[in-house]
């Protein structure tokens, strides 16, 4: 006996209800897969500085004056980097102890470090014990005071301050102001929404540094909120003689830098160096274990996104000494 055939009607009505059903499905596990992200994404960032600033948690604010990895620092909670160092001994721990693996990697004790946007010290201050010159680059009044104040209670007498900042030619450039509870954000490009302090003073890196005496030049970090393209520019030179090792936080066109490949970062340093980057993992800035990868393979996405990036920038002779990864066994 033959069984009847199903109606068409039948079959779309199973087939559209199969379709809701797992339609449907798919929405709740998708709300819960971004539902338990969400969940672990915040458990991390209560141990994040880099994303959470502990003065939500406090009734009152203070000053505090703290010992940590050979230097003295005195800082006011409120904002995210003193928090970092009050709560964790120092802000991005990870590239600080690279830096120092590098050094000595590298032979690197009786040279310069040259701090480019030093802030309130914290490279400046890590570094005075660890090389025989300091060279911290800040032109933001307020954040100047601070700085001076952190050489003064360690009574360093090898970093010296310039209050300037570093630019393709000396002139005299708007400056807009960091924000409440990040004081490294401060900006000559407006890309902070800040408000606008009035001009500041930039100079050509090569001219200021040309008269200066001081060791061979190791290091650079750069640090300076999207303005870099023109800071490398004004130190083209200096690359050139010196070849140090940079430490630089490139932001890209879309986040308010004016990088915008791989190509046009590269014409800004001299033949002959290598480009890496830490592999991203969210509590190398509290216990400084760090990683380092070839940058080349993630730079077309970086560039074409609203990030900024660390970069390890790195002259090719120096680059089978430079420590990769520094992470417990």
């Amino acid at each position: 006996m033959r069984l009847p055939t199903p109606s068409y009607r039948v079959l779309f009505f199973l087939s559209m209800t199969l379709t809701v059903v797992t339609l449907l499905s798919s929405i709740v596990y998708v709300k819960r897969v971004n539902a338990a992200a969400v969940k672990a994404n915040e458990e991390l960032n209560e141990l994040n500085p880099c994303a959470i600033s502990a003065h939500h948690y406090r009734d009152k604010e203070f000053t505090y004056t703290i010992d940590n990895y050979g230097f003295l620092y005195q800082g006011t909670t409120g904002n995210l980097i003193d928090d970092s160092v009050l709560m964790y001994g120092t802000w991005e721990k990870d590239l600080l102890f690279f830096v120092e693996d590098y050094i000595q990697a590298t032979g690197g004790k009786d040279t310069t470090f040259l701090d480019v946007g030093a802030n309130t010290g914290i490279y400046s201050l890590f570094m005075a014990t660890r090389v025989k010159q300091v060279h911290a680059i800040e032109p933001f009044p307020p954040i100047l005071k601070r700085l001076h104040d952190n050489i003064r209670i360690n009574k360093f007498t090898n970093v010296t301050v310039h209050e300037v900042g570093y630019g393709e030619r000396e002139e005299s450039l708007p400056f807009f102001t960091p924000d409440e509870v990040n004081q490294g954000d401060g900006s000559f490009r407006g890309n902070n929404g800040g408000k606008l302090v009035g001009n500041l003073k930039i100079v050509s890196g090569d001219d200021h540094l040309r008269s200066i005496p001081m060791p061979p030049l190791s290091v650079i970090k750069m640090d300076i909120e999207g303005f870099e393209e023109a800071a490398l520019k004004g130190l083209r030179q200096t690359l050139e003689k010196h070849r140090p090792m940079l430490v630089l936080e490139v932001r890209a066109a879309k986040q308010g830098g004016t990088i915008g490949s791989l190509d046009q970062l590269k014409s800004l340093f001299p033949a002959n160096y290598e480009f890496f980057m830490f592999v991203p993992r969210q509590r190398s800035r509290l216990n400084g274990h760090y990683e380092l990868t070839e940058f080349a393979p993630r730079a077309e996405h970086f560039f074409e996104t609203d990030l900024y990036q660390n970069l390890i920038v790195v002259p090719v002779e120096q680059v089978p000494k430079m420590p990769r990864r520094n992470l417990p066994k």
